[in-house]
């Protein structure tokens, strides 16, 4: 049986961008598991964000697409063409799981939640004509996971990956993780990373655990310092939360992160609004001092870009230009979004009543403003977010702030800092040439 596995574009409309410098995650995982579970089966992946992919010259019995939100208006295009050819298709991710019966439209098979104990069994009925409508995948234990495949892309890719947790303790009401991975935190054994790590052909790697270090601290460390013992010639950056960085085993924490190859981490700070903290349910993460623990971090050579939602409807104006001030001050980067109520987040029931009409999904990027506002138009908070990128990520913000790193840190994280700023930067300008061809 021949499997095709294909991550969708995120640009609008199915547009094909740069894409991330990431080979996308679960389709790599998703061969390794199927090479575990079925040898026989004979896999291709297509990135559609470099490639081009075209229905028509496909050649495989089953088709398979993991969908984000604002991708899935481009992959229920592709599949309802390639069904149209007889091709069997099955739709899977996050936003699936969130809204099965919307996806079961355009497909022969869903998969919803995750796909460890059910994939061999859709494999098998693939093969015997015999998909069922909806495969329920449950929480797995972490034990024994299959190593991602990464010799089969046609595209180049700056980073690898590793994986050493899911699920989240957290209940922040715009995000998904809880409710898709689980509340209660599953881990990896520790050996099984390090072997992953020191076996992978990559030196540079995402972690995208959703909390590199707020799920269990005693169990980081112990990762950590491990890591730091065996693991050479790699580095790292990832996701985390700000309240961890006060337990009293922070520092501890801290320096074996450093030495494990961490060089760059995206926190958590959510917003600059009180309000929108609260409405978002979101203040349990912050901590009491969430500058000095941003303070911290880089004192022991780790840079710090601070994850912020702007536009809520708690949100003010002064909002916006507050984050450029507290970047400013702090001497970090930030990487703004517009807040986006997800399905199967509570954001979304919360915002349903203030939905844009007749917006389709791929408006769901981050980027636009997809319900009212009490005082501000969609129109508003679009260009104010523009112009806060412009202004966070010209060069010689970017190495102003990369001068503010500490030197326990060189050279590798100054050199991720530029890595992860430049080309955002760079993608959020050509974000704002594209908006404004549009609107001439």
């Amino acid at each position: 049986m021949k499997l095709l596995l294909v991550s969708p574009p995120f640009g609008k409309k199915g547009q094909m961008s740069k894409g991330l410098p990431i080979a996308p995650p679960v389709l790599e995982y998703l061969t390794g598991l199927t090479y575990k579970v079925r040898p026989g089966v004979v896999v291709e992946l297509i990135d559609a964000n470099k490639e081009i992919f075209e229905p028509e010259k496909v050649d495989a019995d089953l088709v398979g697409f993991t969908v984000l939100t604002p991708q899935a208006p481009w992959a229920y295009k592709m599949a309802d063409r390639l069904r149209a050819l007889g091709k069997k298709v099955v739709l899977g991710g996050i936003h699936v799981s969130a809204l099965p019966d919307e996806a079961r439209a355009h497909s022969d098979a869903v998969v919803i939640g995750e796909a460890e104990e059910i994939w061999k069994g859709l494999l098998d009925d693939a093969e015997a004509g015999a998909l069922k409508p909806v495969y329920h995948g449950a929480f797995p234990d972490l034990c024994g996971l299959p190593r991602p495949v990464t010799n089969l892309w046609k595209t180049n890719y700056v980073y690898g990956y590793f994986q050493t947790s899911r699920g989240c303790p957290h209940r922040c009401t715009f995000c998904s993780v809880h409710k898709f991975f689980g509340g209660k935190v599953r881990v990896r054994p520790i050996e099984e990373v390090i072997d992953e790590v020191c076996a992978s052909r990559w030196r540079l790697f995402w972690g995208i655990d959703d909390n590199i270090w707020g799920i269990n601290i005693n169990h980081t460390i112990e990762l950590y310092k491990e890591m730091s013992r065996t693991v050479r010639g790699k580095w790292w950056f990832g996701s985390a939360d700000l309240v961890s960085v006060e337990h009293s085993r922070s520092d501890e924490l801290l320096r074996y992160a450093r030495g494990a190859g961490l060089t760059a981490v995206l926190l958590g700070w959510e917003s600059n609004n009180i309000h929108s903290l609260e409405e978002y349910k979101a203040t349990s993460k912050q901590g009491r001092q969430r500058r000095d623990a941003i303070k911290k971090i880089r004192a022991h050579g780790i840079e710090v870009m601070l994850f912020i939602m702007v536009g809520g409807r708690q949100d003010r104006r002064e909002d916006f230009e507050g984050i450029r001030k507290l970047c400013d001050e702090l001497k970090v980067s930030a990487h703004p979004v517009m807040t986006t109520p997800f399905p199967g987040t509570e954001l979304y029931g919360q915002y349903r009543d203030y939905l844009i009409p007749g917006l389709d999904w791929d408006n769901f990027d981050g980027n636009r403003a997809v319900f009212e506002h009490p005082t501000m138009s969609p129109r508003e908070r679009e260009d104010l977010i523009v112009d806060l990128r412009a202004e966070l990520f010209t060069v010689p913000q970017i190495l102003t702030r990369i001068g503010q790193i500490s030197w326990r840190g060189f050279p590798m994280s100054h050199i991720t800092s530029w890595m992860v700023q430049f080309p955002q930067g760079r993608a959020f300008k050509q974000y704002a040439r594209e908006r404004k061809k549009i609107r001439i």
